[in-house]
């Protein structure tokens, strides 16, 4: 049986890495795997996973999350322990930056309606910056400016944040829609708590060697995390797709969808014929303009509604 070993080193870790803080990351990596690959059947209707209003789903969204900025927070205390090294973190904003901008240009591609303007690597890439006025600081002041950050973005709302100019920074009355939106406020919180604990324990994961091989793929995959992270969501959408269209049949949530949908139809004395057509062409727009995965998890919000209406709309056939 692979497992995953870690022992104390005889002797320093060479180079500046410390390899149980990249099997943290990597474990990071396969728990948000696995979070976006449920999401991916759900939206292709191979589940029914609520992940916008289960208290699971979102404790694991919120766990796994954390995790990241946390270890983002670690990784800039550790990158700079020895003094500030510009160019190596310049070079390294401009990956996350350029990474972010990638993920924008996808999801608005793919998912006009809700596209990611303000995820996770635009948010490490913003607090990575914020996060060198901390790293000098005392570690109790730090993790009090994390605690007060949480406690704002959580209870807190100002209409001025709704602006599209300013939703970035959170605080807003209304969340936006968008498949991956992780503000200012109250994420950076878990950036500056891994800057807290990175000053105030100098030494974690230090003098530990990973053995193993689960343990060396893990460490691989967090020395790597930035393209893992743009790499397997693409790779997992397309599996799931190539499965759908494998599958003798629909999914089971189209199934039901397109039932519901022609029962109402009929029930207003409309032909059994066009209304199956109907509300085939409905799920298909439904999916065409990223509208299906909130339908599938019974999100019926404004955003939903109007574009199921919308979607009637385009595909009403006398």
């Amino acid at each position: 049986m692979t497992a995953i070993g870690v022992t104390t080193a005889q002797e320093p870790v060479q180079g500046t890495r410390r390899p149980a803080i990249d099997v943290a990351r990597g474990l990071a990596l396969v728990a948000m795997a696995a979070y976006h690959g449920s999401w991916d059947a759900t939206y292709f209707g191979l589940a029914h996973f609520d992940l916008l209003n289960d208290p699971l789903w979102l404790a694991a969204r919120t766990a796994i999350l954390s995790s990241f900025l946390l270890l983002a927070g670690i990784g800039l205390v550790l990158a700079t322990r020895d003094g500030f090294d510009r160019d190596r973190f310049l070079r390294r904003l401009g990956r996350v930056a350029a990474g972010a901008a990638l993920v924008s240009a996808a999801s608005y591609a793919l998912f006009p309606s809700s596209p990611i303007f303000f995820g996770v690597l635009h948010h490490i890439a913003v607090a990575s910056v914020i996060g060198l006025a901390f790293v000098r600081l005392p570690a109790v002041l730090t993790l009090a400016v994390a605690g007060a950050a949480v406690l704002a973005g959580t209870t807190q709302t100002v209409p001025l944040f709704d602006s599209p100019w300013l939703r970035w920074i959170g605080l807003t009355t209304v969340p936006p829609d968008s498949n991956d939106f992780v503000p200012l406020l109250p994420w950076i919180g878990g950036v500056l708590a891994g800057i807290g604990l990175g000053r105030l324990w100098p030494g974690l994961g230090a003098g530990v060697a990973v053995t193993g091989s689960a343990g060396r793929v893990l460490a691989l995959a967090g020395r790597h995390s930035l393209a893992v992270y743009l790499l397997h969501q693409p790779l997992l959408f397309g599996i799931v797709w190539a499965t759908v269209q494998l599958m003798p049949g629909e999914p089971a949530a189209v199934r039901d969808f397109k039932a519901a949908c022609v029962a109402s139809c009929e029930s207003a004395g409309v032909s059994s014929a066009t209304c199956t057509a109907n509300c085939g062409c409905v799920q298909s727009e439904l999916v065409r303009t990223g509208m299906w995965e909130g339908i599938v998890a019974n999100r019926l919000g404004e955003r939903e509604r109007s574009g199921l209406a919308a979607a009637a709309t385009a595909c009403q056939k006398p």
